[in-house]
């Protein structure tokens, strides 16, 4: 990220770079800049923090470099004030940084080094910090939480890491962030199943249903676990909202290929795709391979999964209304938005099967209903296509 121009030398470039893995710490070293160069008359951009040169990154492997532990940013939340109400509602922990799988798409390996993780101990000492302080719910996420614990023990802890969340903290609600659809554990969805808290949510970081793609891509499975693990899901008592991300145009993608993927795909258990074109990375293997998808055409086969994504999502809304459920319930309220009307006399929350929810309020009355769950009567719902989002609209019945 950079930091705005120079008012004093009126240049039009950069005041300062602060680097991906100085993020958590951008205010900090803002400020730290601002009031130490009050006088200066700056006339190039400095680094804050440490920023590595691409090219630099890919000269030596990222196992042969020395990498920091990740930064969860418990401690900033803490820190934070009541007037940042979405933080003391929901918080979110980087449970690990970094990856081991080399996709061959990806360039984060570089960036970011080999899967570290926090231990267990740590993450659920800082969780129940958080509940004191009020926080209702926890997502946790890291850059690839599938290599969970694997830099300090011979298998994955992921599974251990919610069980002593969900069984030594009180957090009222527990969602975890991206998994590959092998990671879901027989373990992970039987914890979902006895624990109320244990949010019924999977978001699975698909990248694709062709074995041939999935191959080309370098991911540790194929199409066949990919339906596996959509019908197992779909087979749980507490049926979870799934979101998929997927990525189309991939070289080697034909056009035979995209059609075949496009009625799997329709065929398939899932609630929402987070559709992205393809789009090369520099010195990724992925940049040698045969079979180049023209960007035009990446961009409209994208319009038809987001197209396909959408009608999925309002066909599942409909089905909740023709079924006589008006009733959405325990919605966590979290903050003011701008609502269909274009006025921001809105709030909005999640139910814990991910249901998004609007409800009118007047200003004076966010400060006292933020941070609730609530049930609420849905009147209809509202599409935004820009973002591809689908909410109920309605009143709280529970006040």
């Amino acid at each position: 990220m950079a930091l705005g121009s120079d008012r004093k030398s009126k240049v039009d470039f950069p005041a300062a770079v602060i680097g991906n893995q100085n993020k958590d710490q951008a205010a900090k070293l803002i400020h730290a800049h601002i009031t130490s160069n009050e006088n200066s008359t700056q006339d190039v951009p400095v680094i804050l923090g440490s920023v590595s040169d691409y090219d630099e990154l890919k000269s030596r492997h990222p196992m042969d470099r020395e990498w920091a532990m990740p930064s969860s940013g418990i401690d900033e939340i803490l820190k934070l004030d009541e007037a940042s109400s979405t933080y003391r509602t929901r918080a979110f922990i980087k449970i690990q940084e970094g990856c081991n799988s080399f996709c061959t798409y990806c360039v984060i390996p570089y960036g970011r080094g080999p899967a570290r993780s926090l231990s267990i101990d740590l993450i659920v000492e800082k969780i129940e910090a958080l509940v004191k302080e009020g926080v209702q719910e926890v997502i946790l996420t890291g850059t690839n939480i599938g290599d969970y614990g694997l830099d300090w023990s011979d298998k994955l802890q992921i599974d251990e890491l919610l069980e002593a969340i969900l069984t030594k903290t009180a957090l009222p609600r527990l969602r975890i962030g991206s998994l590959d659809p092998t990671e879901i554990s027989d373990k992970m969805i039987d914890l979902m199943e006895k624990h109320e808290a244990f949010c019924p949510h999977f978001h699975v970081s698909l990248q694709h249903v062709s074995s041939p793609i999935l191959k080309l891509m370098k991911r540790k499975y194929n199409g066949e676990q990919v339906q596996a693990c959509l019908f197992k899901l779909q087979n749980m008592t507490r049926k979870p909202f799934i979101g998929m991300d997927y990525i189309t145009g991939f070289p080697g993608e034909s056009e035979a290929i995209f059609n075949e993927s496009l009625e799997l795909l329709k065929s398939l258990p899932w609630n929402r795709l987070h559709v992205f074109p393809y789009s090369e990375r520099s010195g990724t293997p992925a940049t040698k391979l045969p079979g180049v998808v023209r960007p035009e055409i990446r961009k409209e086969r994208a319009r038809i999964l987001q197209a396909l994504s959408l009608e999925r999502m309002t066909r599942g809304f409909a089905d909740v209304r023709s079924a006589g459920e008006p009733l959405v319930q325990g919605v966590l309220l979290e903050g003011n938005v701008r609502g269909p009307d274009g006025s921001r006399e809105w709030i909005s929350g999640y139910s814990k099967n991910y249901q998004r929810v609007l409800i009118p309020i007047g200003s004076s009355d966010f400060q006292t209903k933020k941070n609730r769950v609530v049930d609420v009567k849905v009147s209809r719902w509202v599409v935004d296509r820009a973002s591809g989002d689908v909410s109920w609209l309605g009143e709280t019945t529970n006040e």
